[in-house]
């Protein structure tokens, strides 16, 4: 008996699938952008969000997967890269959104992971996203961007405190702490040790601070 022949969706869909495993995003693009013409197919869709998004056309990305998962909230895959595309187009909140439902289906997958701890950075979230990162940092091998990020996150987030400490308590034990650790992390470990000694005559039992300065002396 003779094979069926092929539906005019699934020459497009079958061209599409052998242009893009060829490195031809664009082809794959226009294939796919055919197959749905008059469909609602939540996988093509998210296939067409991903050729895009190879191509950098984030806009264009987001537009498609965002059909994706109206059609299924499930899709993980199709949450994920909507986040991404959502943070490289600087939409954190967007973005967020759609990475906790991807983190909802998968849990325990790393890269949703990472762009989760990456996005709540983003919208300085530092304790929710420094928590995610840490964890990542602690599989084997660590991801090295995340590792990063998080260098990155804690000095800004010592900064971050800074600021506010000194506008709120300019001279507390913890206003000098966290000082000391926003020079420690620029490496004047000099000057932060200065900080930590004025943080411990402040409050000599302030946790910490003794680590601090055998830590900063150690670099020295």
């Amino acid at each position: 008996m003779a094979a069926a022949a092929q539906t005019p969706v699934q020459v497009h869909v079958d061209a599409a699938q052998k242009a893009q495993d060829a490195g031809d995003f664009r082809t794959a693009e226009k294939e796919y952008t055919e197959a749905l013409k008059g469909r609602q197919d939540w996988e093509l869709y998210q296939r067409l969000g991903l050729v895009r998004h190879l191509q950098n056309k984030y806009a264009e990305a987001i537009e498609a997967l965002e059909r994706a998962v109206r059609l299924n909230p499930d899709a993980w895959g199709a949450q994920l890269f909507l986040g991404i595309d959502c943070y490289r187009t600087n939409q954190f909140a967007r973005g967020l959104d759609a990475l906790r439902r991807s983190a909802r289906v998968q849990p325990n997958q790393p890269e949703v992971q990472f762009w989760l701890g990456a996005t709540y950075i983003a919208l300085n979230r530092y304790l929710d996203g420094l928590e995610i990162l840490e964890e990542l940092s602690q599989k084997q091998p660590p991801p090295l961007e995340a590792l990063r990020i998080l260098a990155q996150s804690y000095s800004d987030y010592s900064v971050q405190l800074h600021n506010l400490l000194t506008k709120e308590a300019p001279d507390s034990a913890w206003a000098h702490r966290v000082h000391g650790l926003a020079l420690e992390n620029e490496g004047f470990c000099d000057a932060a040790v200065v900080e930590y000694r004025r943080a411990l005559e402040l409050k000599p039992d302030l946790a910490g601070i003794r680590e601090a300065i055998v830590r900063c002396n150690k670099r020295n």
